[in-house]
């Protein structure tokens, strides 16, 4: 019987917890990978003898290959935010740009609520869902090369990455003969230029490779498949 008490009780007191645990709660309103954005929204409600309302919302990431969330920095999640006087409940958003992946993002939100007097009555913490960012970078990729004369050589250089590449070169090299770099502008996202290079001729055996930005300037998602090679027959 006595078992059976402590057991009640325990039950009891969880009951009692739950239903005295602060109403607030943190959703993520939107995720929009194409915009590098983010919007989360915090809600909280009444709770007896609470005069002022404050939240603070933290910025949380999780890269590729890490196990836990940490914070970092972001506009508008470092203070506190406080209601109107005379709010009972409360629903308010705070909305993040230009982030990188790839990771995830949540949103951590401490929530107080105060009496007349200034004093904290009660207060709790909530985590949201994750907004999942893809790896937004670059990447130049050379699809095809081919021989198109003695001295004269095609490569197709392709932009399969999320946004712009900038600037960058492309260099052929012949055998041991290197040829000079020809300069290319920006190639957006999806698009593709087909590149002729005049260089020194193929001898039968000898490898010609294309590579896109020999010297790594451009700050990409891969770099493994800038270069394309062929035998020449």
């Amino acid at each position: 019987m006595r078992r059976i008490a402590l057991t009640i009780a325990f039950f009891a007191a969880l009951a009692a917890a739950a239903q005295a645990a602060p109403p607030a709660k943190v959703v993520l309103k939107s995720c929009v990978p194409k915009e590098r954005a983010a919007e989360f929204e915090a809600r909280m409600g009444k709770v007896e003898d609470a005069a002022r309302l404050k939240m603070r919302f933290t910025l949380q990431i999780r890269k590729n290959g890490q196990k836990s969330f940490h914070r970092i920095a972001a506009p508008g999640f470092t203070s506190w935010a406080t209601a109107g006087r005379g709010k009972t409940s409360w629903v308010y958003s705070r909305r993040v740009n230009a982030l990188l992946g790839p990771a995830r993002y949540r949103a951590m939100v401490r929530f107080q609520w105060l009496d007349l007097h200034g004093t904290v009555i009660a207060h709790a913490k909530r985590f949201s869902r994750a907004c999942r960012q893809p790896d937004h970078r670059p990447n130049l990729k050379i699809n095809a090369l081919s021989r198109e004369g003695k001295r004269r050589y095609a490569a197709l250089v392709v932009n399969n990455g999320r946004t712009a590449t900038g600037p960058f070169d492309l260099q052929l090299a012949v055998g041991e003969a290197l040829v000079a770099p020809v300069s290319l502008a920006s190639l957006e996202p999806g698009a593709q230029k087909l590149v002729t290079v005049h260089g020194p001729r193929c001898a039968p055996g000898t490898a010609v490779t294309a590579t896109a930005d020999p010297l790594d300037l451009v700050d990409e998602r891969s770099e493994t498949d800038n270069a394309f090679t062929i035998k020449c027959a």
